[in-house]
């Protein structure tokens, strides 16, 4: 556990509780400590009484909130996830992500609002949700002025999104924290408190330096680039429950199999703590049941991953699940296929601006340099150029937020493998989401 969480919650403990909680950074890793700080603020009995989750809330709605005085005696806290008021306006993550997997949940008012609170940041209301209207912003001014870039699927989505708001009368949250920020330097009631859960900030907020001043800022970030990674604190953090280590090499096994994925991460280490016998992971243990095969061993099926080929994917499954393959094993080699296409997703956005070259001789001339420099700067072994050209190919196939949410599912179908759910049909569905093409 980070030292600054650690911190925090032994102040807790011993009685002391601050106005402002901001935490930020990975956002499995926020959500986590956010959920372990609540819990610490606000006993079992008192919960369901005495703390408000709040999404998609403007600063004026927290604040109402959080002045409100709970139905019985005793602490307070309102825990806002991911607010939008807080994040900047370019170099967002997915912010437009987090709106359409509220609408999809059914959560249509706060995924309108989200998506709103985006549109807010660059001057746009209602009336410019929808691309193909008359006068609004189009994909290009997407791009330029919030850095989102615009799928066919996120374009439909606008426009129902858009439609929806017009219908319900729904407006952008209020983005002005003066009223929030203007209750915590008057002063919250004795024992309310304010935990803010953010993947990214605006480092100009003013909430930003209260929460320096008069509260906590705790960081829970992880290195973007894969070489600068270091994943051995929040490695300990994950065993530290099951009092077990990691040996020699394994460390170094599990970054390179797992990547920054903290939920992933936190899942494989889960694994591997129920299956050591001894107190420490060794290297062979992560060799065995983090990606446990070969890719070649998968070829099959990370040829029908790569053209979308779900009949084929599906068939592989069949065979090898009919052949003794566990479905553990299946697991690995579609996480591995999706990490893959992830990193080629990455290069084509970098080294081609999305868009993959037409010919093998104009791939080979301009964009496997590049390539092949950045794989000896992380000292690895430089692909086949006419691998590394095919491979791009089938990463233009997926969107990057397909990529990232298919390494999320990957993660959840481990926990119900793990739970003993049905493995074929835990890989089956898995697979659908995968390889079936958006709507």
């Amino acid at each position: 556990m980070s030292s600054e969480l650690d911190e925090v919650l032994a102040q807790v403990k011993a009685g002391k509780v601050a106005p402002l909680y901001l935490l930020w950074g990975e956002e499995f890793l926020v959500r986590k400590g956010a959920d372990e700080l609540v819990k610490a603020l606000v006993p079992d009995a008192a919960m369901g009484l005495n703390h408000a989750v709040l999404d998609a809330a403007s600063p004026r709605e927290v604040a109402q909130e959080l002045a409100t005085l709970p139905l019985f005696p005793g602490r307070k806290v309102v825990l806002v996830r991911d607010p939008e008021f807080l994040a900047p306006k370019k170099g967002r993550g997915d912010a437009l992500g987090k709106a359409r997997e509220a609408w999809k949940a059914g959560k249509r008012k706060e995924g309108a609002r989200r998506l709103l609170a985006l549109a807010a940041r660059a001057g746009w209301g209602v009336d410019q949700l929808d691309p193909g209207a008359s006068g609004a912003p189009s994909v290009e001014d997407w791009k330029s002025e919030l850095d989102v870039d615009l799928a066919e699927v996120d374009v439909a989505f606008l426009k129902e999104a858009a439609a929806f708001c017009r219908e319900e009368r729904i407006s952008a949250p209020e983005g002005d924290a003066s009223a929030l920020l203007e209750l915590l330097q008057k002063g919250l009631p004795p024992g309310h408190a304010l935990v803010l859960a953010a993947s990214d900030i605006d480092a100009k907020s003013p909430l930003l330096k209260f929460a320096k001043d008069e509260g906590w800022l705790i960081e829970r970030k992880v290195a973007a680039r894969h070489k600068d990674l270091d994943l051995s604190e929040i490695s300990r953090e994950f065993l530290a429950p099951f009092k077990k280590k990691l040996g020699p090499g394994a460390l170094e096994q599990l970054k390179e199999r797992v990547g920054g994925n903290i939920r992933l991460l936190q899942s494989e280490l889960e694994k591997l703590a129920i299956y050591a016998n001894g107190a420490t992971i060794e290297a062979a243990d992560v060799a065995l049941l983090v990606h446990q095969a070969r890719e070649e061993e998968f070829f099959a099926l990370s040829e029908a991953v790569q053209k979308r080929d779900l009949r084929g994917a599906l068939d592989y499954t069949e065979d090898a699940l009919g052949q003794g393959t566990h479905a553990l094993q299946l697991l690995g080699a579609v996480a591995s296929i999706v990490r893959g296409l992830l990193e080629n997703r990455e290069r084509l956005s970098l080294y081609a601006q999305g868009t993959v070259p037409r010919s093998f001789d104009d791939f080979k001339a301009r964009l496997f340099p590049k390539i092949e420099q950045e794989v000896k700067g992380a000292k690895g072994r430089a692909p086949h150029p006419w691998a590394a050209f095919l491979s791009m190919q089938a990463a233009a196939r997926y969107e990057r937020r397909e990529l990232l949410r298919a390494l999320m599912a990957c993660a959840d179908a481990d926990l119900e493998l793990k739970s003993s759910a049905n493995g074929r049909l835990v890989i089956e569905r898995l697979l659908w989401s995968l390889c079936a093409r958006p709507a």
